[in-house]
Order: structure tokens, then C-alpha cells, then sequence
């Protein structure tokens, strides 16, 4: 059989690469010898058929221990094709930091990458004496943890791969014509870059991408549209054509050579959020967006929408509002607690209920935020007037506006007949329910602001102001505070809807409620086990109360019994470990190592034997070894290594 030898510096994750990686084209064909040049004797000879080393100066190292110098090939190494798109979302010109073992193996890098193709960026080789703090991006080839902690985005290529041409040196060496073979490096072929021809052969598959693309962003009602920082049309889908009346093609074209001034006007405009312009006989929706990457500006992004698309949008929600129906349906006695925090919470609650002043609700999502609302208007003096709610982060932004404050006939193309009200009308002696208010756009935070301050509305496209007579209860899972400091929630809104604060606790700071929430969904009133208690107990419950509403329906389903076992739960439950880390810690303060890997053995040769043993036999086994414990700690080895399936037949007496 053939044999290959590879010369290393030294054992390394490198080494068992390359091995994979000729093995997967040669597999049994030959066989494969790792040498380190570390280990090398001065006298020692290798004899095999081809001696890989991975740079030239190894080369040159290597002769004096080989028979034949013209075994010897230097590997060159390079990229597969699906890692190194990953570069082509880099903006061009933008310094990449290159990140390998040492500055030789960098710098091959380098040329790897140029050599195939890549010469958009410039590429700085790492030097680990420097400091590179204005360079946000690094590329490496399986050294990420080589990369300094202060580069923000880091781009993980992988080991490189040996190349084609390499292997056709190797195969050329062993005098190997075998088909099985040949075939593998073909395909093998197709998925690294060739040194030799670089990416050209990619350009199919690139064309083939772009097509898709182009297909799902023609597919789109709305207009978009992305021009260069140069003014170049990059982008330009056919509903924007449509919106705009645009019936050429214009890709490819500097924005100023548009036949149209009017478009012009438009793409050249200083700033656009949902501005609405008239183009013609119809009114624009407009959008413009910075688009940025890595600090850099690569472009503009339009997005463009008729009024009359938006206004349809708009009806269809609105219908789909009504037939919901907008009323209050729960009180305070729906909300089942045995947990004194949540019973303090539901107090307080009540308290505010009786005043007009706005409230905010704050918890986890799934805690029952709307559940808690309700309650309130239900006992509060406006329960005979209507309760409004609307989820801010479930509306589109460019509805949400004429949602809340309506507007007037003839405000856009498509409006009604009359105009419409809005939910602050529609609420009028009532209660509104702004829900997930952390997710409001901050140009409607302003106008929100100005009605609770002023307790009046303007419909858009309206002049007249319109006196409100509304209770505002707003609700969050958001930090409020963390977002004012980050600038993404006005500060003077936040102190006006904080007025009275209420929290509601998560599930799992309330484990008293668990079971019984679960017995009160479950609509098969049977017996819970005491493993399902405690596993239901040590859950986080991410999903809070809707989490459990669904476990509870799922028991009903899966459970045929008469009583609920820990077959019957999903999948995420049965699955818990818990973290024994603090009593493990305390366990190997209060006992040594050597009584703990005892005590461990002699459980374990038991239950081999399919024997059960008792704290009393373990202590009494060990004094016969030599060792002295008590049975206290021989209990608090037990309580750590104890799980919940008690599978073990180890019983504790």
C-alpha cells in the first residue's frame, strides 16, 4: 500500500484535519504517517511514498531526513465556496484585520485570498505586539480565538482545505489512476476554490442567487429601491416601477439622469419617515433609510407605498378588530393566586382601580398584563364604558398612527367616506389598553405624549382638535429605563404613563401557584404525581402563565390514566437537569474527594448487581477500607447525586 507522510511542528487539530482531509478523497487507498519535527532524530529516515509539509521553509527543514527530496510537496491550502461568500457582504475598501497562527501562515493567507479572487479589501496581517482598535471586522481560518476581544465582528473560515492541485501532485507522486478516486476529487473540486481559476466558477451559482432574489422582491406590493452612495441605481423592483409609473428599466442609471424631476425630488429628498407626498393624481407613503455596514455608509434604501394599499391594509385590520370585539371580559376574581406577591399585586391593583390617573403594567410576556387590565377597568368607575386595547408591536408603524387618532375624509386616496375614528375616540368615557408600549415608534410617542397631556386628539389630515375623556393603561415586558438611555423611549413620555406602577411577578417567583394554575386548566380533573409536582416546580417557565395554560392542554391529551406521570409532559420537561452546583460546592467542603469517588464506586458496583444498599451498609463498607465517615455525610453525597427519574435502586433509609 502507498503511504503519505505529513511533517507537523507538532500534535494539533490541524494535523487530524489534514488527515480527514486526504482521507476523504484516498480513503483506504493509502496509508497515512504524522511526523513532528519536534520529535525527529537526526539519523531518523522517512520512507514514505510523498512527505507533506505545510510551508516552503519546512520544505527546506525536511530534506535531511528524507531518502528522496523529489517525495517532498509543499500543500497548498485553500477555501471552500460557501465560506467565502461570507467576505462578499464586507463593503469594498473597508481594512479587514487577518488572523492566522504566526505572521508565515498569515501572510499565505493572504495571497490565498487574492488569489482567488478576493481584492476588494484591504487586508492587514495580525501582529499580536500591535493594536488594531480601528478595525471592526477579522477574518481567520480556524483561529477565531486568536482574534482580540475588541474586534466587533469576526468572520470564521475554517481550516483551509487542501488544494485540488495538491492532490493531483499527490496522486501524480503515487503513480495512482484509480476512477472511485478521480471522481471524488472532481466533486471535491466543486466545492473548494481553485487556486488556480479562483471564483470564477461561482459566477453560475451567484447569477442563480441574484435571479431568486430578484423574483421574491418583485413579488413584493411594496416599492423598494437602493441607490449607490454614487447615485447609482442598484435595485429597483416592479411595484416601485408601477407606484412611480416608471416604464423603463432604470438599474444601472445615476438617479439624475431620470427622465422625471419629480422622482428625482424624491430619491434626492433629505429625510423620509412614512412622509407622505403627492406624486401626481395619487398620495406616496415614503420611507429613506441609511443602509450601513461596518460603520460604513454603502447606500440609500427607498420604501414606498400607496396611501390606497395602506388604507386597504387598514380596513381589513380594523374588521378583523371588530369582529374580535373590544370589551373587558375579566375581573379581578379571575386572576387565581396563592402566591402573597401576586395577592399584594391584585390589592394594589384594586386600589388604582378607583382613581383616573394612568397606569403601567410591567412584566414578562405570558404574565397576564391584559388579564390584569381588565380587572381594572371592570372595577373601575368607567366599567359600563368601552375598554379599547391594541398591541403596538403587532400593528404595522404606518397604521398604527391613523389607528390610534384616525383621520379625516379625503386626508389620502382610498380614505372612507366621512373619515374614521380613532381608538382614543372609540374609547371616549372608557379605558384604552396600549399594549407592548415599548414598541411604539418614537414619532408617535411624541404625539402620544401631547394627548395624555392635553387629553385631546387630531385625526390626520384633520385640523380640528377633538376633546377625549380616556383612561390610559399601558403594558410592557420591555426595561423602559434601559431604552431612554439608549435613546429608543422619550423620557418625558415614561414619566407621564408611570404614574401608578404595577408589576406583575413571573411564574417562576410564584412556584405556590404552579400546580394549582395546572389543575384549573386542565380540564380532566385527575391526580398529579409527586415526580410531575416537583418537575413542574424546579421549571423555569419562560412562557410564564401561557406556557403552563399550554402544558395543561397538553396533559388533557396525552394523559390516559388516572393520574398525570412524567411520560405524560412534553418533551422540554422530561429533559430538566438541575443545577446541583451550589451543593456540590458545599459537598466538597464538607468531605473529601477520596470519600465521594468511594461512596460513588460502591453505589455503582451494587447497582451492576442489581442490589440496593442503604447509608448505613456504605458507611460500615467504607470503615472496612479504611475510611471514616458518617452517615450524615454519606446523606449529603446522596442528596447531590440523587436525580428526579430515580431510576437507581438505591434507597435511602
Amino acid at each position: 500500500m502507498k503511504t503519505i507522510g505529513i511533517v507537523t511542528d507538532g500534535m494539533s487539530k490541524l494535523e487530524y484535519f489534514l488527515n480527514e482531509n486526504i482521507e476523504s478523497i484516498f480513503m483506504d487507498k493509502v496509508k497515512i504517517n504524522n511526523y513532528y519535527f519536534k520529535n525527529l532524530k537526526s539519523n531518523q529516515l522517512i520512507r514514505d511514498d510523498v512527505i507533506l509539509v505545510m510551508l516552503d521553509d519546512r520544505a527546506l527543514k525536511i530534506k535531511k531526513y528524507v531518502d528522496d527530496t523529489k517525495k517532498i510537496i509543499k500543500i497548498n491550502r485553500s477555501i471552500k465556496q460557501k465560506e467565502i461568500y461570507k467576505l462578499f457582504s464586507l463593503p469594498e475598501g473597508i481594512d479587514a484585520l487577518v488572523v492566522n497562527d504566526n505572521m508565515q501562515t498569515t501572510l499565505e493567507t493572504i495571497s490565498n485570498l487574492y488569489s482567488i479572487g478576493i481584492n476588494h479589501l484591504n487586508f492587514i496581517p495580525y501582529n499580536k505586539d500591535k493594536e488594531y482598535k480601528d478595525i471592526r471586522v477579522a477574518i481567520t481560518p480556524g483561529e477565531s480565538s486568536l482574534v482580540p476581544d475588541y474586534i466587533d465582528e469576526i468572520i470564521d473560515l475554517g481550516h483551509r482545505y487542501i488544494d485540488s492541485s495538491t492532490f493531483i501532485q499527490i496522486m501524480a507522486k503515487l503513480k495512482i489512476d484509480d476512477r472511485d478516486i478521480t471522481r471524488r476529487l472532481i466533486k471535491y473540486s466543486d466545492e473548494v476554490v481553485s487556486l488556480e481559476s479562483g471564483i470564477n466558477s461561482t459566477y453560475k451559482k451567484l447569477s442563480i442567487k441574484n435571479e431568486e432574489l430578484d423574483s421574491i422582491i418583485n413579488l413584493s406590493n411594496i416599492g423598494m429601491v437602493l441607490i449607490s452612495t454614487k447615485g447609482e441605481i442598484i435595485i429597483c423592483n416592479d411595484s416601485l416601477k408601477r407606484i412611480l409609473d416608471i416604464e423603463y428599466d432604470v438599474v444601472g442609471k445615476n438617479i439624475h439622469e431620470l427622465e422625471s424631476k419629480n422622482i428625482v425630488d424624491i430619491f434626492t429628498i433629505d429625510e423620509a419617515s412614512d412622509e407622505v407626498i403627492k406624486f401626481k393624481n395619487k398620495y406616496i407613503n415614503v420611507n429613506k433609510y441609511t443602509i450601513d455596514s461596518f460603520g460604513k455608509n454603502t447606500g440609500i434604501y427607498f420604501c414606498i407605498q400607496e396611501i390606497t394599499y395602506i388604507k386597504k391594509l387598514e380596513q381589513n385590520l380594523s374588521k378583523k378588530l371588530r369582529d374580535k370585539g373590544q370589551i373587558a371580559r375579566y375581573n379581578f376574581e379571575d386572576i387565581k393566586t396563592n402566591s402573597i406577591s401576586l395577592k399584594n399585586t391584585k390589592e394594589l391593583a384594586k386600589k388604582i382601580s378607583k382613581s383616573d390617573y394612568t397606569v403601567l403594567i410591567t412584566g414578562e410576556s405570558g404574565t397576564g398584563k391584559e388579564l390584569m387590565a381588565q380587572s381594572i377597568h371592570n372595577e373601575s368607575l368607567r366599567r359600563n364604558q368601552p375598554f379599547i386595547a391594541i398591541n403596538c408591536a403587532a400593528m404595522p408603524e404606518n397604521l398604527l398612527e391613523s389607528e390610534l387618532f384616525g383621520y379625516e375624509e379625503g386626508a389620502f386616496t382610498g380614505a372612507l367616506k366621512g373619515g374614521k375614528k380613532g381608538l382614543f375616540e372609540q374609547a371616549h368615557n372608557g379605558t384604552i389598553f396600549l399594549d407592548e408600549i415599548g414598541d411604539m415608534p418614537m414619532y408617535l410617542q411624541t404625539k402620544l405624549l401631547r394627548v395624555i397631556q392635553e387629553n385631546q386628539v387630531m385625526r390626520v389630515g384633520g385640523e380640528s382638535i377633538i376633546d377625549i375623556d380616556v383612561r390610559i393603561i399601558a403594558a410592557t415586558n420591555r426595561n423602559l429605563l434601559s431604552m431612554i438611555e439608549c435613546e429608543k423611549f422619550r423620557s418625558d413620555l415614561y414619566y407621564r404613563i408611570n404614574v401608578l406602577p404595577i408589576s406583575i411577578p413571573p411564574l417562576r417567583e410564584r412556584k405556590e401557584d404552579i400546580i394549582m394554575m395546572l389543575k384549573y386548566f386542565m380540564k380532566r380533573k385527575i391526580e398529579i404525581s409527586e415526580d410531575v409536582k416537583r418537575v413542574m416546580e424546579s421549571y423555569d417557565w419562560p412562557g410564564n402563565i401561557r406556557e403552563l395554560k399550554n402544558t395543561a392542554m397538553y396533559i388533557d391529551i396525552m394523559s390516559s390514566g388516572d393520574r398525570v406521570e412524567l411520560y405524560d409532559l412534553p418533551h422540554n420537561f422530561i429533559n430538566i437537569k438541575k443545577d446541583y452546583s451550589k451543593e456540590i460546592k458545599i459537598l466538597k467542603e464538607k468531605v473529601s474527594i477520596e470519600k465521594i469517588i468511594r461512596v460513588m464506586e460502591i453505589i455503582k458496583e451494587y447497582n451492576l448487581l442489581n442490589k440496593s444498599i442503604g447509608r448505613n451498609y456504605i458507611v460500615n463498607e467504607l470503615h472496612d477500607q479504611g475510611y471514616t465517615i458518617s452517615e450524615g455525610e454519606v446523606r449529603t453525597i446522596l442528596s447531590v447525586a440523587k436525580v428526579y427519574n430515580k431510576k437507581s435502586n438505591l434507597q435511602e433509609d
